[in-house]
């Protein structure tokens, strides 16, 4: 019932803009006649309504998805039309008699006639756009349907008007039934809001336990889609797709069991991901299976996981899957790297695991969540952005975890950019291991407690590894962890957003300290 009255008024809303567009020409006529200037006028005003409509509409649709705001955005535009008729006479003779040129007369008096009432109606659309949205594969069929719907209106509206309603009645009275039409609307999305109150109090208790009672049995499973990946494991092997997008070209492979995702730069191919089509909790790539170290720096429960960078979201699966009641927010810059790991990699939004399509370091300067473990594999190709690299963004990392948290970085070895990196965290976070995969890259562990006595790691891995039935045991991963990671920052240079060559030093090739393990 709320979805059909939101794209009802949706029709209703577009159907009153263009109607008071049309409308506003009887206003502007009689002071700045009917020429090419008055309609050049009404429609860029009204296109400068919406678009500060929409701006604002989707700003606070963001901040407060709330119907009776919504509400209150369309009764302030239907009230301001309510009182037009009784100010818009004085109003356009001040402006004739202190504007002499047509031009700038008609576009000041379009602009004071329509651009307050237009730019609330046009708020409607990325508001009801918010409030209908309930998942990301939706968005395209709820963003279109509203603004067709609406779109639909402007053509009734406009047709209406001008066939219908000026022929029969005078100005005046159109205005005030626009104004009328709209305030029905507002109080129908207040209705709505007050009625979905009182409907969400009375069944919270019985949503709460179906989800409890829900969640052990799905927990797992609901993070990918076993059937999508069944249906991929059945085609030929080979090349399944190429997606360009903003930031990468992202290639799809298949080999046998399984599924590959790579990045192509400058002509060079870089793996980001490899999933096993046949074993959702295997992780094909060593230094994936390394990441789960950071765990054992965490001395409490772990509740709240932050992941930079996707891929094909093999690590996020990972932790999600073994260790069902945490919470995973992972952060990708770009949207069309998302969604073809939902198509190809299958997986999927859960009340506990989210996708973002965002920045890493805007994601975390706008938002102010602490995370218990943070883990960064954000590579665009071969490297890593120079943003994500510097003093102050781990110091930024740090300031968003929990006490005791800790932070997990994917490092390639071998270069000055390496041992640069390695005195970088060592500048920001007292306590630092290393564990290396073996094949080029260096997991990075850190936690922001001086005082952390690595004593307790052994002890740490087992009870872990007992709890949550790793794959890759974490007593195995603790093994591979260097027994004295200063020694790694030789030959480098702390990395500041100021002095940041990472591009030379990934090509400067630095000797290697003997690593004891």
């Amino acid at each position: 019932m709320t979805s059909v009255m939101i794209y009802t008024i949706a029709f209703v809303t577009g159907a009153i803009v263009m109607s008071f567009e049309m409308l506003g020409s009887r206003y502007l006529n009689p002071y700045f006649g009917s020429g090419i200037y008055t309609w050049a006028s009404l429609i860029s005003t009204v296109l400068m309504a919406l678009t500060v409509g929409y701006f604002l509409g989707g700003w606070l649709a963001d901040r407060t998805a709330s119907l009776s705001v919504l509400a209150v955005t369309v009764l302030v535009a239907s009230l301001y039309m309510l009182v037009l008729p009784s100010f818009a006479q004085p109003l356009l003779e001040f402006l004739t008699a202190g504007i002499d040129d047509v031009r700038t007369g008609s576009i000041v008096a379009s602009l004071a006639i329509l651009l307050f009432p237009v730019s609330f109606f046009g708020m409607y659309s990325p508001f009801a756009i918010r409030l209908m949205l309930r998942s990301a594969q939706s968005s395209g069929t709820v963003s279109g349907t509203v603004y067709g719907v609406s779109t639909f209106g402007s053509i009734v509206g406009t047709l209406g008007t001008t066939f219908y309603l000026i022929p029969t009645i005078g100005t005046r009275a159109i205005t005030l039934w626009l104004g009328a039409a709209g305030i029905g609307c507002g109080l129908i999305l207040l209705a709505l809001g007050r009625l979905e109150r009182k409907a969400g109090a009375a069944t919270a208790a019985l949503v709460l336990a179906i989800a409890v009672l829900a969640l052990p049995a799905s927990a797992n499973d609901a993070l990918i889609d076993e059937k999508v990946r069944a249906e991929i494991l059945k085609r030929p092997d080979g090349r399944l797709a190429h997606v360009e997008s903003e930031y990468n070209d992202i290639y799809i492979n298949k080999r046998r069991s399984q599924l590959i995702m790579t990045f192509q730069l400058k002509g060079w191919d870089y793996t980001e991901s490899v999933a096993n089509l046949e074993d959702p909790d295997d992780l094909p790539l060593p230094y994936s299976q390394v990441m789960t170290a950071a765990s054992l720096l965490y001395p409490a429960e772990i509740k709240r996981i932050l992941m930079i960078g996707l891929g094909g979201g093999s690590i996020s699966t990972y932790y999600g899957r073994a260790m069902p009641d945490v919470h995973i927010d992972t952060v990708e810059l770009d949207q069309r790297v998302i969604d073809v790991a939902k198509q190809y990699f299958a997986l999927r939004d859960t009340p506990r695991v989210r996708y973002i399509a965002a920045d890493g370091r805007v994601f975390l300067n706008r938002s102010k969540d602490q995370y218990d473990l943070i883990l960064l594999d954000a590579y665009r190709g071969g490297y890593v952005p120079f943003h994500l690299l510097t003093r102050e963004f781990y110091t930024l990392v740090k300031s968003r975890l929990t006490p005791g948290g800790a932070v997990a970085f994917n490092v390639h070895d071998g270069t000055k950019l390496y041992h640069s990196t390695v005195k970088t965290l060592g500048d920001v976070f007292p306590t630092l291991d290393l564990y290396p995969s073996g094949l080029g890259e260096v997991i990075a562990t850190l936690s922001a407690d001086p005082k952390f006595d690595r004593a307790v790691l052994a002890e740490r891995a087992a009870a872990l590894q007992a709890r949550y039935k790793f794959r890759f045991p974490l007593p195995e991963v603790l093994k591979r962890r260097i027994q004295n990671p200063q020694r790694e920052a030789k030959g480098g240079v702390t990395i500041t957003d100021d002095f940041a060559p990472v591009n030379l030093y990934d090509t400067i090739d630095a000797p290697k300290p003997k690593r004891k393990k």
